[in-house]
């Protein structure tokens, strides 16, 4: 089983952030990779959690930018990281993502309010 990297997670979290891949190429990348791969980094599994939720959690382009910030914080500081990444959803208008994603083939079946 190979090791996923931070560098590999941030360049496919930045073809997503500049549409290179679509939402629903990155959440398959990230099924695929948790189960293939392995990783010891606390922020690595915190990332790829949220991306194997991405549909259900509804994470958008505009999202990658949080995990981008947590995963280049230094491996010393991985606490903090996986504290933001687990308290961001707060701070999402999930109410307004809902109504603006219902009609998304990816996102849509999970727009239910």
């Amino acid at each position: 089983m190979s090791i996923l990297e931070r560098d590999e997670v941030v360049s496919k979290l930045q073809a997503w952030q500049n549409q290179a891949m679509d939402s629903e190429g990155i959440w398959q990348w990230a099924l695929q990779a948790v189960e293939t791969r392995s990783t010891v980094d606390d922020v690595i599994k915190a990332v790829m959690e949220m991306l194997c939720a991405l549909p259900q959690d509804l994470w958008i382009e505009e999202d990658a930018e949080v995990m981008i910030d947590a995963l280049q914080n230094p491996m010393d500081q991985s606490d903090l990281s996986v504290n933001l990444l687990w308290n961001y959803p707060d701070i999402v208008d999930m109410r307004g993502r809902r109504r603006a994603l219902e009609d998304h083939p990816l996102y849509g079946p999970y727009c239910v309010d």
